[in-house]
């Protein structure tokens, strides 16, 4: 077995139920603090962790051990290497994930742990991906309990616990998809207000910041309300002519988050032009490449593929087609003005989702779809949205059944 591979952790008995929030409350009791008065003042007393030099690396990878290896771990491994990672990564060329999850990987128990839970628990959704349900569950509690012990020693502060929590809240949503899913990253959120990390924190922190705002946006929108940690708070830096696609990806998620508390929480007149100028501003700036370009014969329902050079402008054109649904239509149309504009916004995002497409933009792409489905026209359009939300599911094991079935409860109101 897997355990017999590592050095022993004792064991303690969770229930089922247990989650990455449960760990954080009870090892973390100063997480039960007012959310929004804590990141309020962790941003002014904290001062910021340096970054890490060589030097640094070198030191502190001298002070640890190698883990002791299974063959099987070193399969999920590299199959978090070759797949997760890279879905993680989806806004991030400096690839932390796949590089730097991976080596932590070999010298912190915690985060071996994790990795293998959260590939273990997605290979369960393959056809013979039952095999991999109890390996899930095993390196699943081992990875509760490492982490609760860390948590218990507050002088030794790293990037690790909330990597940690990262990795645990995603194998959570992907176990438990029918409940909540803003409650598997509360313990993230928690985390990150706590320590006063944002777009311009450093290596794995700035990484997981942005891996939580891409959830945080998916829930809010499907859920229709604000947002945890509000734009303002996420100190963006923008700079003009950029071109580099993780980059403008983070941007559009920013545009995004900002859109996205006029609409679901107080509308403002001003701020809406100014976040009107901020999207053209954006838009005129991008290369061809990032657009994208239409290939092939036009399909019968009027749709078109279209072709990416990389991964994160095929995600972050899916978001630019969204944040106009979301200005324009949510959560109800705001002028009749605006309805054929809405359509074709809708219609783009299903262009580019049946498009070949990575799994890396497909895994962030349920809310514009559902968005999409919402406001396209033609039943033929609205059912190729269904078929493309319940591939992802069948693909990549993220649930979309709910919101197939609710959008199939408005085709039939409609017709």
């Amino acid at each position: 077995m897997a355990s017999s591979a590592i050095s022993p952790v004792t064991i303690r008995p969770f229930s089922p139920s247990t989650s990455t929030w449960d760990i954080l409350r009870f090892g973390l009791p100063e997480l039960n603090c007012s959310s929004s008065s804590a990141f309020a003042s962790s941003k002014t007393s904290s001062s910021p962790t340096p970054p890490t030099t060589g030097a640094d690396l070198s030191l502190q990878n001298a002070s640890h051990t190698a883990v002791r290896l299974s063959p099987q771990m070193v399969f999920l491994l590299n199959e978090f290497r070759k797949g997760l990672a890279t879905w993680m990564d989806l806004f991030d060329h400096r690839c932390t994930y796949q590089r730097e999850v991976c080596r932590r990987a070999l010298t912190s128990e915690l985060i071996l742990r994790c990795v293998c839970a959260f590939t273990a628990r997605q290979l369960c959704h393959l056809d013979s991906g039952d095999v991999w349900a109890p390996v899930a569950r095993e390196h699943y509690s081992q990875s509760l309990n490492l982490l609760l012990k860390q948590l218990s020693n507050p002088e030794d502060p790293n990037d690790e616990p909330l990597t940690a929590v990262i990795l645990l809240s995603s194998y959570e949503l992907l176990a438990a998809p029918g409940q909540e899913h803003r409650q598997h990253y509360t313990g993230a959120m928690k985390l990150i207000k706590m320590h006063a990390i944002n777009a311009k924190s450093q290596g794995l922190q700035r990484a997981n910041f942005w891996i939580w705002i891409r959830h945080e946006i998916f829930i809010a929108i499907i859920n229709m309300t604000p947002l945890q940690i509000a734009p303002q708070f996420w100190d963006v830096h923008w700079r003009e002519g950029e071109m580099e696609e993780d980059l403008l990806g983070n941007q559009i998620l920013w545009l995004t988050g900002r859109a996205i508390e006029l609409v679901y929480g107080q509308r403002d007149s001003e701020e809406l032009q100014n976040l009107m100028t901020d999207i053209e501003r954006w838009y005129s700036s991008l290369s061809t490449s990032f657009r994208g370009v239409k290939y092939g014969e036009i399909l019968e329902d009027g749709l078109c593929k279209v072709h990416f050079a990389v991964s994160a402008a095929a995600a972050a054109m899916i978001w630019y087609h969204s944040l106009h649904i979301l200005l324009y239509a949510e959560p109800v149309l705001q002028d009749l003005a605006y309805s054929l504009r809405v359509r074709e916004h809708a219609a783009e995002i299903i262009c580019i989702s049946i498009s070949d497409v990575p799994n890396e933009a497909r895994c962030f792409s349920i809310a514009p779809l559902h968005l999409a489905g919402k406001h396209v026209d033609g039943i033929s359009r609205k059912m190729k949205v269904c078929s493309l939300l319940e591939r992802i599911e069948k693909d990549l094991g993220y649930h979309t059944q709910s919101l197939v079935e609710s959008l199939q409860r408005l085709l039939g109101s409609s017709s």
